[in-house]
């Protein structure tokens, strides 16, 4: 593998400059969402097929975002079929920026960007892909937050430098992960110190001096609905409804969290968890379903009862039943850096955004110039957290 020569602040990877065609049987296209919408099903599939599990770019959470948060973009998408089979899909949006015209579709409430590709014909599907965003004619993409060292990134990585396309990776952190191979018990003993478990089981049993303490599961139907408005309340009863912040705060952000966790569309999968006290809700969560991988995109608990770890004594129970019942392979915590999850959740899956280049001519200095760029909005983004904190 050939290191292009630039300044020592940014390392930048290429391939030697030979390339291999796509398949012939691909049909690479650009649909725009009214064509997206008659690919339900063969989006579905490709969902379920690949090669890394991605909830975010699902037709279920996907959707939801695309009729509430993002209605006013112009949103494509980028994909790869062979016949009826869709092989390859990342979903893109017009903007205007310095470096071209497009970049890939993300919302606030998106936290991997992983690409949809095929498991069984991986490299090709990368191809397909890489060659559909040069057709869009943005010289320099960044596509956020993906699981760099997971079969996904690696096969994108790898299309990039056949098609020598110079590359770098950016914004670079650890989100907890958890399989399911342990048990409850060898979770507790060997994951959870000593004194932390001194301290979950002081605060139930202060808790439980207040009334009846139980924990609801909720996967369909009217109990899930429930379920949902009930994390709803309590993120906007918290400091979340302080800040307007909270989903419950705007119809365009209350609408997608209904559509996203509830079981009105035909493809959701989801599950919330529930922790009351005398029947009343004080803490929950909501998982949601891409394959064989669980993703727990929002949480929530009453601040009243912040001093007996409400929220922590909630995981608890999830962790409990995850471990005991296996209803996934894993969870992915859908954080964008340290979280307390962390400390409970004892793998990490290596998250980074993967910038490159495809200007035909000049494209290692324009990606230079890029990594500068975003290297500059992440110091100012540092330092107005520092001010907030003041």
């Amino acid at each position: 593998m050939k290191t292009y020569a630039v300044p020592a602040t940014v390392k930048v990877y290429a391939a030697t400059t030979d390339r291999r065609s796509v398949g012939s049987k691909f049909e690479i296209a650009i649909l725009a969402l009214p064509e997206m919408l008659g690919e339900i099903s063969a989006w579905q599939d490709l969902s379920s097929r690949a090669a890394e599990d991605n909830v975010y770019y699902s037709p279920q959470y996907a959707l939801a975002l695309l009729d509430s948060v993002s209605k006013h973009e112009e949103v494509m998408f980028v994909t790869a079929r062979d016949g009826e089979k869709l092989m390859a899909l990342l979903p893109v949006v017009r903007t205007r920026r310095v470096f071209g015209s497009c970049r890939v579709w993300t919302t606030d409430y998106t936290f991997s960007a992983n690409p949809l590709l095929d498991a069984k014909c991986l490299a090709t599907a990368a191809d397909a892909l890489v060659e559909g965003l040069a057709l869009l004619n943005t010289s320099v993409w960044k596509i956020p937050t993906v699981n760099i060292a997971g079969p996904a990134a690696l096969a994108l990585i790898a299309a990039l430098e056949r098609r020598g396309v110079p590359w770098t990776s950016h914004a670079a952190f650890d989100r907890a992960s958890l399989s399911s191979t342990l048990s409850f018990e060898a979770w507790m003993a060997t994951l959870v110190c000593s004194k932390r478990r001194r301290e979950l089981a002081r605060n139930r049993r202060r808790l439980e001096e207040l009334g009846k303490v139980t924990h609801e599961v909720h996967t369909s139907g009217e109990g899930l609905r429930r379920g949902v408005e009930a994390f709803l309340a309590l993120e906007a009863a918290g400091w979340k409804g302080a800040r307007k912040t909270a989903l419950a705060c705007a119809s365009e952000t209350h609408d997608f969290a209904i559509r996203a966790f509830s079981p009105d569309h035909p493809m959701s999968g989801s599950r919330v968890d529930i922790f009351l006290l005398n029947g009343i809700p004080i803490a929950a969560g909501v998982i949601v379903f891409s394959g064989e991988t669980g993703f727990t995109v929002k949480g929530a608990y009453d601040e009243d009862y912040a001093r007996y770890s409400a929220g922590l004594l909630l995981e608890v129970e999830v962790l409990k039943s995850f471990l005991e019942e296996k209803w996934a392979k894993r969870l992915d915590a859908a954080t964008t850096g340290d979280h307390v999850i962390d400390r409970f959740w004892p793998d990490r899956v290596q998250v980074a955004d993967i910038v490159f280049s495809m200007a035909p001519v000049g494209g290692t200095v324009q990606l230079y110039l890029y990594k500068g760029m975003l290297n500059l909005q992440d110091k100012l983004k540092a330092a107005a957290k520092r001010l907030l904190k003041r």
